[in-house]
């Protein structure tokens, strides 16, 4: 008797088991996919602003080097006194 109804309810359990954690690991996967599209998405937003960044320092390096070229084009057209 005893025999038999552990033979019943043990697989009984064990598929209990496996459907109780399939769930509990759809729902953290669910969790970090969500987590990890918000990373990804503010991952990307800070590769725009490094760019637009890069954009402008890039920008303003050409002007500083322009005006270092006029000025030192500047002192050697200078007449001395």
């Amino acid at each position: 008797m005893y025999n038999q109804l552990f033979s019943r309810w043990i697989p009984l359990l064990c598929l209990l088991l496996v459907v109780v954690a399939g769930v509990s690991l759809g729902q953290k996967n669910s969790h970090l996919v969500h987590k990890n599209n918000a990373l990804v998405l503010q991952n990307d937003s800070i590769l725009s602003v490094n760019l637009q960044l890069s954009k402008e320092l890039s920008k303003l390096q050409s002007t500083l080097d322009s005006v270092r070229m006029n000025s030192a084009s500047a002192s050697r057209l200078r007449l001395p006194d």
